[in-house]
This record gives C-alpha cells, sequence and structure tokens, in this order.
C-alpha cells in the first residue's frame, strides 16, 4: 500500500481506528453548525466510562477548578467544545488494546511517551506565557495518532519497520521509505477528518520538523520542543543526542527560552507525565520502573555527552596540530627564502673576490694583488662565517615535526637572529647587513 491508497483510506473514514460509535457521534455532532453543549453532552452520557473520564478530567488540578464540576452539562460549559471533543477523543484513542503484541511495542511505554509530550508542551506554553495552555496540552496530547494509526491498520509491515527490517537515521524517514508517507503527514490528515482545530494539525505535521514553508508558529515550536525533551524509547529510531541538542537550543532560541528555563522544564516532565496519566486514567506503568528508565536515560545521555566532549577535545588537537603545521610550513617558507638570500649574497661576494683576483693575476698585477689579499681573504672569510652562521640557523628551524610550534615571527626576524650568530661568532654585527659585490678595479 502506497500514500496514496492509505490517504483514501483515511478519507473514507472507514472504521478509522475503530473509534467507538459514541465517539463518532460527538465528532458528527460538533461538525454541525446548530450543535448544542446539551446535545454534545447527552451523546457522551450514552458512554458511562467517557462520562466518568470526563469529569475526572474537568475536576482535575490541570484546570484549576475552584468548584466541582458534577455534570457533564458542565463539563461542556465549562471546559469548552474543543476541549472536550479532543479529550474525550484521547480517552478512546489511549486504549491499550489499539497496540497489538506483534508489534513489539509496549502499550504503556508507549502511552508515557505521548502524555510526556503533552504534559511538557503544556508546561512549556505557561513558561512562555502562551495565551492558551489547554491547546499546547492537546495539541502535545494527539501529536503521535498517525502512529496509532500506522499500528492499528497496517500492523504486520509497520511491526516489521520496527523490528529494524528497513534501514534509516529516523522513524520518519524508515516510514515514508515502507508506506510513502510518514506518521506526521497521517497524523495531519486525521485530524482534518476529525474535525480537530487547525492548531492541532499544525502542531501534528510538524512535530519532528518544519514541513511548511510558512514560519512556524509559536504552538508549533512548543510541540516540536516538547518532541525533543522527551526521549523516544518505544520505536527504536531515537537520534542521536548531538541533533537533538542543536534542535533544542534552536527551538528555545525561537521562544526566547534560556537554559535554566528549559532545564526546568526538563526536570519536570517525569512528574508532569505520571499526573498527566492519573488525571486522564492512562495506565503508563510502575512508576518504578518509570524512575528506572529515566535514571538509566540520564546515565546514557551522561555517556553520550562525555564522548562528545572527548571527541571535540581530540577534534580541537588536530586542528589546533593542523594550524600549528601549516604555520611551521609558511614560516619555514620565509625563513628559508630569508636564509637563501643570505646565501646568494655570501656566494656571490666570494666569487666576486674570485673573479677579482683572477683577473689581477692575468694582467700580472702581482704587486697590486699582494697588497690587496688581505681584504679579499677578509672578505672570502666574512662571506665564509654568514655561510656558516646561516647552515647553524637552518639546522635548527629543521625538522618542522619536532617543532612544538613555530611562531611567524621567529622567520621575519631572520635578520636579527643571523646578526646576533654572527656577533657570537665574533664578527662585526653591522658588516653582515652590508654586501659587497662589486670588484675593485
Amino acid at each position: 500500500m502506497n500514500k496514496i491508497d492509505i490517504l483514501a483510506q483515511i478519507r473514507s473514514n472507514e472504521k478509522l481506528l475503530s473509534l467507538p460509535h459514541v465517539l463518532s457521534e460527538i465528532l458528527a455532532e460538533v461538525g454541525k453548525d446548530d450543535f448544542s453543549a446539551d446535545s454534545l453532552a447527552k451523546i457522551i452520557l450514552k458512554d458511562p466510562s467517557l462520562t466518568s473520564r470526563l469529569l475526572k478530567m474537568a475536576n482535575s488540578s490541570f484546570y484549576q477548578r475552584v468548584t466541582e464540576i458534577t455534570t457533564v452539562h458542565q463539563a461542556v460549559s465549562i471546559l469548552g467544545v474543543t476541549t472536550v471533543k479532543c479529550l474525550t477523543l484521547s480517552a478512546s484513542v489511549f486504549n491499550p488494546d489499539r497496540i497489538t503484541a506483534s508489534t513489539g511495542i509496549d502499550p504503556k511505554e508507549f502511552f508515557a511517551y505521548s502524555l510526556s509530550i503533552a504534559a511538557a508542551s503544556e508546561k512549556i506554553a505557561r513558561t512562555v506565557n502562551y495565551p492558551s495552555p489547554e491547546e499546547a496540552f492537546i495539541a502535545g496530547l494527539l501529536h503521535d495518532i498517525g502512529v496509532l494509526f500506522f499500528l492499528h491498520h497496517h500492523t504486520d509491515k509497520y511491526a516489521g519497520m520496527l523490528k529494524g527490517e528497513i534501514i534509516a537515521e529516523s522513524l520518519v524517514e524508515a516510514e515514508t521509505k515502507v508506506f510513502g508517507v510518514d506518521h506526521c503527514e497521517i497524523g495531519y490528515h486525521l485530524a482534518e477528518v476529525w474535525r480537530l482545530p487547525d492548531y492541532v494539525a499544525d502542531a501534528i505535521i510538524t512535530h519532528h520538523g518544519q514541513k511548511s514553508s510558512a514560519p512556524s508558529t509559536v504552538l508549533q515550536n512548543i510541540v516540536g520542543l516538547a518532541v525533543q525533551l522527551t526521549s523516544d524509547r518505544f520505536s527504536g529510531f531515537e537520534i542521536s543526542l548531538e541533533k537533538r541538542l542543536q534542535m533544542i537550543g534552536e527551538l528555545s532560541e525561537r521562544l526566547s527560552l534560556d537554559k535554566s528555563q528549559v532545564d526546568e522544564i526538563s526536570s519536570s516532565l517525569l512528574a508532569g507525565t505520571i499526573t498527566t496519566a492519573e488525571y486522564l486514567g492512562v495506565d503508563i506503568g510502575n512508576i518504578e520502573d518509570m524512575l528506572i528508565r529515566a535514571n538509566q536515560e540520564i546515565w546514557k545521555s551522561y555517556l553520550t555527552i562525555e564522548n562528545l566532549f572527548r571527541e571535540r577535545q581530540e577534534l580541537s588537537q588536530n586542528l589546533l596540530k593542523q594550524e600549528r603545521e601549516k604555520g611551521a610550513i609558511e614560516a619555514k617558507n620565509v625563513a628559508m627564502a630569508t636564509l637563501s638570500h643570505y646565501l646568494n649574497n655570501a656566494t656571490m661576494a666570494i666569487y666576486g673576490r674570485s673573479q677579482l683576483l683572477r683577473m689581477k693575476l692575468t694582467k700580472g698585477d702581482s704587486e697590486n694583488l699582494l697588497a690587496k689579499l688581505p681584504h679579499d681573504l677578509e672578505v672570502v672569510d666574512r662571506s665564509i662565517e654568514r655561510i656558516v652562521a646561516v647552515l647553524e640557523e637552518m639546522r635548527e628551524i629543521s625538522p618542522i615535526d619536532q617543532q612544538k610550534y613555530y611562531d611567524m615571527s621567529k622567520a621575519l626576524n631572520i635578520d636579527d637572529r643571523i646578526t646576533q650568530r654572527l656577533e657570537r661568532m665574533g664578527t662585526d654585527g653591522a658588516w653582515a647587513s652590508r654586501v659587497e659585490m662589486a670588484p675593485e678595479v
């Protein structure tokens, strides 16, 4: 089955997620232009379990009501139709029977993950003063209904994908390879069919990253950050910690959250998940097991961060070494050019004196030759000393790989170094700066 077939299946609305008849009635009722709170309450009252859950939700500390809500009509009037619709929908969707054992997924773990996103979304919304935290809660609660669709309607294929039959870096990539569409897009179309608010549909389709050319809304960023702050253990496609930290940083910046606020939100997730599960009446398993998993996740994150830190250190050292080697090569090139200049001058000085002596010998001017010989020999001696000084300097700057570093200033100050070396050899340093090339006549 491909994307076209799956979307057609959703639009046909035939036994979509096998919703209870009462819930189908609720969705149909709120889609009417002339519906009332009374008519909606009457439908809800047909299902005692749904009635009990709705009243429990309405009286929970989450909504911070002063007076007790005792009737479904009150709940509908006070909470609002949209909230009632989404909460009753979630009450039906979060049913362990929807996730069979063949999928390899623990329903309690999946529900705990979804409720954690809802709790995180609500907490983030309050922190950034979003006008309607309830909207953030509902969007977070229903963000993965696309996954439930796959688990319910394409159980075997999806189970095989989760068990590693498909090589992919993320859950959405694996889904796209198998079905041609991911759970974000499926959830978006489900939200449209169920006539959920646009803010819910928009948050669903972008919760793993932006898929729209339009700028992301505050609510989309809230749910996106909640997803990154919550660890996905059920699918086996959890993204790297490094990538998560990058996305958390980007989303936090969009929401103007600082690190301390993000840390506070993150540290409240476990308690928020437990509280949310209690008032929604969703079984998320043993609390002690959740604490153990949370501690294991913290330890895993610690080891990952430690490895990342070590890798960064090694990378920094390698980059520093490369920069030093590059600098050393450049500095040595300058130094060698300078030293070559000195060698050339010294060689030409010796050659010039040699030519002058030959010329005098050819002319038979032995008297003048002998008179000038001491001076010529002195020029040759000093040129040789200069060559020796240059060779010593060359030996000091080679090889590069034995140098911890080589400062460019050493190459640029090579004139001073040669002068100092010549002075130590007992040569007039000032002479070293002159080049005697012209032969005497």
